[in-house]
Formats: C-alpha cells, structure tokens, sequence
C-alpha cells in the first residue's frame, strides 16, 4: 500500500485539484506496475481466477482491461491490413456466439476485432470497424474463414477484392465428420474392433496404439466402405504437399 499527502490547488475557474501522481493513473486505485502485473494474469487465466489470486473483486480488473483495450483500440491503425481470418466460437454453454477477426499476416495472429453473432451482420460490423480504424474494405486480399454461407455471402459484398480461402481445420474436419458416420453406418451390419473408432481419426503416421494398429491392418484387409473412406481421408493431406494449384486440384 502506498500512502502519500498528494498536493492540492485551488484553482479559480476548477476549483480544489490534485496532481496526478507517477505512480497511478489518474482515478485507479492501483499502481501502474500493480495495474501491468494484473493485465499479464488476466491474459494467461480466466479473469475470476486471477482475482481469487490476487484476492481483488474481479470487477476492479475488468475495469482495468477495459480502460486499456479502450486506448489501445483508440491508438490502432488498420491503414497497413489486407488478410484477415475469422470464426466463431461459443461463449457460453448453448447458442451464444461471439465472430473473432485476426490478422493473418502476422506471426502471432492478434485479435482485431470481436463482436456477438456469427451471421452476415459480423462481417458487415468488422468492415465499419475496419474504416473507423484508417482502415479500407478495398484493401482486403483475403480472407480465411470456414464454409458458412453466410461468411462467404457477407464477404463477398463487404469486401468485394478478396480472394476466399477455407480454413484447412474446417475441410479436415468435413471429411473426418463423413468417415465416422460412415462407419457407424456399417458399425450396425458388420463387427468391427473397439479401437477402430480412433484409429481412422487419427493421421495413419501418428502416434498409434499397439491395437489400434492392428485395427487399421483388419480394415486395410477388409472390403468395408469404411475402409475407402479412410483412404481418402489419409489422401487429403496430400494436398498440402503438393507443390501446383494443378495437383492438388
């Protein structure tokens, strides 16, 4: 705790002023390097932890984050940005979502934007975003995002330069979702090992169980749809590897 006689004065037009001390921001109740300690906390666990832990009312530290998030989205220039990602995530339990825009041309991908939803609006609030912030929807190359119709419509007419790319998350997951299904499909027809299941989802080169090799090795040997599926599944990482548009196409 720091104590101090902070200096007063009397101003005719303001009347009765302190200074602003060196080492806290004008009305916090924290020291600027108290204020730092909390940021770095608040950014590596849930906000309600690091309060428990610092043994302050979680209500104080949001008010600290959103002092600085406010200035530092005041301070942001998105004059220099031309590829964006985004996606949605649930906030809580349900159908709560939240769109996160990021910044693809930077290594550590920072958060740019957020907003509630995951429809057209999203897009359509990033953009009025992006030109409050020197930013131009016309300076868009690109944007990654997954096979929504309603990110690929939005972005089509908000920002019209860019070129579409689906997350590569997204079309792995399509085609693991498919071969599951195909083989709980042909799970009721025909017997096949327990360990099969996670098997098939994981990358034939991964790290495998003893039995879910041999598993594999059954269903290599068998004529189960479940085995051509899996085929293709393995084949679409050769995508990724190919060196033209041609032979990944």
């Amino acid at each position: 705790l720091i104590t101090a006689q902070v200096p007063r004065t009397n101003c005719e037009e303001h009347g009765v002023r302190r200074i602003n001390v060196p080492w806290a921001r004008a009305g916090s109740k924290f020291t600027l390097l108290f204020e730092q300690a909390l940021l770095m906390l608040s950014r590596e666990m849930p906000v309600k932890a690091c309060a428990e832990f610092i043994g302050v009312t979680d209500k104080r530290i949001w008010r600290v984050i959103k002092h600085y998030v406010s200035r530092a989205l005041l301070e942001m220039s998105l004059s220099e940005l031309k590829a964006i990602g985004l996606d949605e995530t649930a906030s809580k339990r349900g159908h709560n979502y939240v769109t996160v825009f990021i910044d693809m041309d930077r290594t550590d991908k920072p958060v740019l934007f957020a907003t509630p939803g995951k429809g057209k609006q999203t897009v359509k609030d990033f953009k009025a975003f992006l030109e409050d912030h020197q930013g131009k929807a016309e300076n868009i190359l690109e944007v990654v995002c997954d096979m929504s119709k309603a990110f690929l419509a939005a972005t089509k007419v908000e920002l019209p330069h860019a070129n579409v790319t689906i997350d590569w998350f997204h079309v792995v997951q399509l085609f693991t979702t498919a071969l599951d299904d195909v083989r709980k499909a042909e799970r009721k027809l025909q017997h096949q090992p327990k360990e099969l299941r996670w098997a098939i989802l994981k990358n034939a080169d991964g790290p495998l169980t003893e039995k879910q090799v041999e598993a594999l090795a059954e269903l290599e040997t068998s004529d189960l749809h479940t085995g051509t599926a899996w085929h293709i599944k393995e084949k679409l990482r050769w995508i990724r590897k190919a060196e033209t548009i041609r032979a990944a196409r």
